[in-house]
């Protein structure tokens, strides 16, 4: 199903966005020379959807609050995070430069990029591997061999912000001429998909959908559950969350410097401690074949029509 590569349990949640605070001491100058009498610049980032994997709007107005003071407090940079939306209205703020970073699902920023080439990828955000790839499980001594089998079966997809994940099953039902709400008698939302994958061996649910970090660390920890899972359904290669940039709203230094930060986190104290606070492993510079893999995204998973998200 996956292979045993040791790796750290780090499983990427929507809040990786927060990461992003550890690359902001490279970005600020100091004041500028054209009096501005000390006053720090604001930076203007924008999400696709929420930042954090809260439930609760208190508790996630309190996590903003807490990244924005962070940011401010290491950089001296005043700062707005704004979560839009969806990705189009992210991309149309990021073209008329109403927003200078924007933070994208790699889907998203696949189906973004092709109708404003003006989008750049800045850096990727790593969940041990750059490519993440989703797994669709269920018991091994079930009678499920594919993923038709699953059909009026529960399936549970962990509430961690890994949106490929619901995409492909989503897509995979729509294979069957239904929704997945269709498809499936019953969808949970486990907070932990350690307790995801459990719930499916205990047989509390008859399939589950995970990525492959998460499965090589459940191996790791629990080799004799692992043996009891069998895959039934594996995507293909998914970019992964991004930060992004249009053309021209910032300049190339600044540019620099907020990537230097990024791709530097893990080397610092500091840089280090917010990585593993928000399961994050790093940030990697965009590989040769990124534009094959965003192409073949397109492909297999078009965008839905506006009306529809």
């Amino acid at each position: 199903m996956v292979s045993s590569v040791t790796r750290p349990r780090l499983p990427l949640r929507g809040v990786f966005l927060v990461a992003l605070a550890v690359a902001l001491p490279w970005l600020y100058l100091g004041p500028s020379a054209e009096g501005t009498q000390g006053k720090p610049s604001t930076l203007l980032i924008g999400s696709s959807g929420s930042i954090t994997s809260q439930s609760n709007p208190k508790k996630e107005k309190s996590d903003l609050q807490s990244l924005k003071d962070f940011i401010k407090e290491e950089t001296g940079m005043t700062n707005e995070i704004e979560t839009e939306k969806d990705w189009r209205e992210l991309t149309y703020k990021m073209v008329k430069k109403q927003v200078q970073l924007g933070v994208y699902q790699g889907y998203e920023f696949a189906w973004a990029v092709a109708k404003q080439p003006g989008l750049k990828p800045l850096a990727l955000s790593v969940n041990v591997y750059v490519y993440p790839v989703a797994y669709v499980v269920a018991q091994r001594s079930g009678k499920a061999k594919t993923f038709a089998d699953l059909q009026g079966q529960t399936l549970a997809i962990p509430s961690n912000g890994q949106r490929f994940l619901r995409l492909f099953v989503e897509r995979k039902a729509q294979e069957a001429g239904k929704k997945a709400e269709e498809f499936f008698a019953k969808i949970t939302a486990p907070v932990e998909i350690e307790d995801t994958l459990d719930d499916v061996v205990d047989g509390k649910v008859q399939a589950a959908v995970a990525d492959r970090a998460a499965l090589e660390g459940y191996k790791r920890r629990k080799p004799g559950r692992f043996a009891k899972l069998r895959e039934v359904a594996k995507s293909q290669r998914f970019p992964p969350p991004l930060v992004a940039y249009y053309d021209g709203s910032l300049d190339q230094a600044t540019l620099t410097r907020f990537q230097k930060g990024l791709l530097n986190a893990s080397k610092k104290e500091r840089g280090q401690t917010m990585l593993t606070l928000f399961r994050l492993t790093g940030f990697a510079t965009i590989p040769s074949d990124f534009a094959q893999v965003l192409a073949e995204t397109r492909k297999d998973y078009p965008p839905p029509a506006p009306d529809a998200e």
